[in-house]
Order: C-alpha cells, then sequence, then structure tokens
C-alpha cells in the first residue's frame, strides 16, 4: 500500500514521503494514529499544497520536545514491585507502568512513547527511552526495586541488586552469593583425617580372621549333620 508520511517515521522515512506499506501496518497503525495519509492523487496534491504548513509544524513540535527533554527535572523513573529473594517479580512491569509512573513525576505521557520491546520480571536497574516527538528522545534510568531503600542502593552502585550478567546465570542477590561461597568454603575447609596405615591394616587382619573362623565354624557343623544322618 502507498502512503505518504506525515512524520518522521524511524526505518521507514521523513515527513512527506512516499513509500510502500504492508497493508496491515499502514490500517492498524499509521492511518488511525494520524502519521499517515493514504497515496491518492487528492492526497498527494493536498499535501504539496500545505508541505510549507505541515513541515513549520513539525519543527516547532520538535523545538518543544527539545526544551522539554532539557528541561526534565528527573533522570530516573523508580518502581517498587514485590519480588522473591531471587530478584523474580511477583507480576511484571510494563510500558503502561513506566508511562503512568512519568506521568506522575510530571510529565504526561502515553504507553506508546516508551520504547520498550520486552517485559520485565525481575529487578532492574537500565536505561530506557522516551519518546517525546519523531526525532526528540530522552533517555532515563528505569530503576525497579523491592524497596525505596533497595532502590537508592541500586541507585547508587549503577546496577540491579539481581544480576545475571557476572554470576553466569545466577540470579540471587549479591548477598545471597557471598552467604553461599562463605558456606561452600567452611565445607571445603573441614577435613576428614584418614586414621594410620597401621590401624587400617590391622582391622582388615582381623576382620579376615573372623570371617575364616565363621566359614571353618561353618564347615565343621555341615561335616557334623552329615555323620549323624550316615550314622542313622
Amino acid at each position: 500500500m502507498n502512503i505518504i508520511l506525515l512524520e518522521r517515521i524511524e526505518k521507514l522515512g521523513q515527513i512527506g514521503d512516499l513509500v510502500t506499506v504492508k497493508s496491515g501496518y499502514a490500517r492498524n497503525f499509521l492511518l488511525p494514529q494520524g502519521k499517515a495519509v493514504f497515496a491518492s492523487k487528492e492526497n498527494i496534491k493536498m499535501f504539496e499544497d500545505k508541505k510549507s504548513q505541515l513541515e513549520g509544524e513539525n519543527i516547532e513540535r520538535k523545538k518543544e520536545a527539545q526544551n522539554l527533554a532539557n528541561n526534565l527535572n528527573f533522570k530516573e523513573i523508580i518502581i517498587i514491585r514485590a519480588a522473591s529473594e531471587s530478584g523474580q517479580l511477583y507480576g511484571s512491569v510494563s510500558a503502561k507502568d513506566i508511562a503512568q509512573e512519568v506521568t506522575n513525576l510530571g510529565l504526561s505521557i502515553n504507553k506508546s512513547q516508551i520504547v520498550l520491546n520486552k517485559t520485565l520480571k525481575t529487578l532492574s536497574f537500565e536505561d530506557v527511552s522516551i519518546k517525546l516527538h519523531p526525532e526528540v528522545y530522552v533517555k532515563l534510568k528505569l530503576n525497579i526495586a523491592r524497596s525505596t531503600e533497595e532502590a537508592k542502593e541500586q541507585s547508587k552502585s549503577g546496577k540491579a541488586i539481581i544480576t545475571t550478567e557476572f554470576t553466569g546465570g545466577d540470579i540471587r542477590s549479591e548477598r545471597a552469593q557471598k552467604d553461599a561461597k562463605r558456606f561452600e568454603k567452611k565445607n571445603n575447609d573441614i577435613k576428614i583425617d584418614k586414621p594410620p596405615k597401621e590401624v587400617v591394616e590391622t582391622y582388615n587382619n582381623e576382620t579376615l580372621k573372623k570371617l575364616d573362623s565363621k566359614d571353618k565354624n561353618k564347615k565343621n557343623t555341615e561335616k557334623e549333620d552329615k555323620e549323624d544322618k550316615e550314622e542313622e
């Protein structure tokens, strides 16, 4: 389907570009959100007539978005969630949750402005981008923690308390990992003393004697039983 872009679309084109996209993408996203119009003769003529006006309006919106980005009075989004000791959230954090928290901080946005291609299911401290304009993005820190104190700790250290980056997939808290290492070291330090060689040999000899004695007694018993039967 041929359309005319009314704003810059990443990896697609600039305002005024005539592009071809899949019908579903156009009908379900670009057209309903006013990001493009059908490339009909009427629309092409209308765009040519209003091109200067549309480009001027776009420049103004871009300036406003840039000023907004430059004057943000916060650089971090803190979201408190319940989570297990391993850092697994009892639920998840979505783009909608992040947008709501940003709005609570004073910047009114919707979930479509959050650049997030995943659902967050663990405690986290990472960058997240917010689209204020097709050409203006602001990067903030997303801090998902179990408490305000833990959020401060993550902000200070610059990383999530739960991390798989350096632990080979171990997502236990750093404190839990340290405790586990101390326990393993303690077990390794416990040495089992081996008995002297002479004691082992003596024990083995005595055991062999007992077994030999039992075997002789058994043979004598069998011999006596046989003799009794012959006398009968």
